[in-house]
This record gives C-alpha cells, structure tokens and sequence, in this order.
C-alpha cells in the first residue's frame, strides 16, 4: 500500500505519471516465482496496481470543469507491470559462459499529460505503472534511460567468467513506449521526452552494454568499468527531430562488508 495525503496540485508536474503523485491511495498485489532446475534458471515478476488518485487540470486546459478537484480522488488507477527471464547456464564449461532472454514491461497511459497542457485532454484514468522505490539500473539496461515505467523491452544477456576473480557481461536491449501517447521516462522516474500528443513511434532505439568486474580479496573488494551505446530509434527522431546516439561510461570501486 503507497498512500499520501498532499493536495492534488502539490505533485503533479510531470502529468499523471509523476513518481509518488499527489492525492493517491494506491495498491499493489503481485508475484515473485524463481526456478532453478539443472543448468536453467527463470524468473517472472507480475503486479497489478489499483486504487484511486485525485488531480486537477491548470487553468485553461480542456475541460475546465475538471479544474478545483482539490482532494478529491477523480481517478481510478489500473495499471501493472512483468518481469520475466528464462537462462542457460553451461556449469560444465570452465568459464561458466550464461544466455538469457528477458521481456520486461509496464504499462502506461494515453492521457497521462491531460493536466499539463490543454492538448492533453480530459483526465480519465491514472494507469500508468508506478515503480516507487525504483533500482531499474542493470535491470533495465546500465545507462537509466528508461524506468520500469510505460516501457517494453526485450532484452538478451550474456556472460562469463574468464578467471575465478573477473566476470564480463554484454547486453542488448530494445527501448519501446508501452503507450505512444504517454512519455518517456528516464531511470530516476521522471519524464525524459515528453511525447508529442500525436506520436505514433514506440522505438526509442537499441542500448548495447559491456561490464568488466574485477574481484579482489576473495571477493570483498572489486573493481568494475562499464560502457553503454544507445543506438537512436524511430520515437527519439519524431519527438526530437534528431537521430543522433548516446554513449556513457563508468568506472567504480566498490567493497562487501
């Protein structure tokens, strides 16, 4: 259960896909299922989120009459999200070498910008996916720039262990839009684009990742270097009117206590 009590116009910039918006009361009910049988190994993760949430147009907007909602919870909110990955894992091969598919998806709104602007429409609903305690790094690719949040991404994973003390990992990610009509948002959970009230492109475009760990002290420091290459697609050109790539890196030094 996530609930707070704010006036509906103290957070809500971000439309109605704003992380922990104002005026809600929201519930989530899910599953967490793991197998692990002989060299396979599968996750799903599913969790539907219902309850309602309260939001006022700005002044202006179309249909005023939804203006000075205040407290009141106008909106129902329906909204879910899946993880899933099924891997291989060769044991007997001395670099333990694993493939893995994944889907990941979460669902999103047509009308999530309607108390933004007057273009947005009438506010109806309230079903886009909220991650309220978010750590989509890894999980949904290493450069952040798309939350568990309106997206589908399938993804492959490989990775191996050349020594017992360095493991490497490549991914390749497809970012898409669940909803052509709701935004882009960014790992931090706030909107990165904000989609054209007539977009019909769902391609954000193809993120390829590669991670170096190195472990030292049996494992309880380690060092680790990671480079990101996202490949520019359909959504990211009609929205921004550029196709130009994106690249990030980094590099880290972390300890286990």
């Amino acid at each position: 259960l996530y609930s707070n009590r704010y006036d509906s116009a103290d957070n809500r910039a971000a439309g109605l896909g704003t992380a922990k918006h104002s005026n809600q009361t929201r519930h989530n009910i899910g599953n967490r299922i793991e197998m692990r049988k002989g060299n396979f190994d599968a996750i799903n993760e599913t969790i539907y989120q219902f309850g309602q949430m309260g939001d006022s147009n700005p002044t202006g907007a179309a249909n005023a009459t939804q203006n000075g909602y205040s407290n009141q919870k106008n909106l129902h909110i329906s909204a879910w999200a899946t993880r899933n990955w099924i891997g291989y894992t060769f044991y007997q091969s001395a670099w333990k070498p694993r493939l893995a598919v994944n889907l990941d998806y979460a669902s999103g709104d047509g009308r999530a910008n309607c108390n933004v602007n007057a273009a947005g429409g009438a506010c109806k609903t309230a079903n886009t996916f909220e991650n309220m305690f978010p750590t989509n790094h890894i999980h949904m690719g290493y450069m952040d720039v798309q939350a568990w949040k309106n997206m589908m991404s399938p993804s492959v994973n490989f990775q191996f262990r050349p020594s017992k003390d360095d493991h490497i990992e490549f991914w390749g990610t497809s970012l898409n839009l669940a909803n052509s009509r709701d935004n882009w948002y960014r790992g931090s959970q706030g909107v990165y684009v904000w989609s054209k009230v007539n977009n019909t492109k769902r391609h954000i475009g193809d993120e390829i990742d590669v991670a170096w760990t190195h472990m030292f002290m049996d494992g309880k420091v380690a060092f680790q270097a990671a480079y990101g290459h996202l490949f520019a697609g359909g959504y990211i050109q009609e929205n921004l009117g550029t196709s130009k790539d994106q690249e990030w890196a980094y590099v880290q030094l972390w300890m286990n206590f």
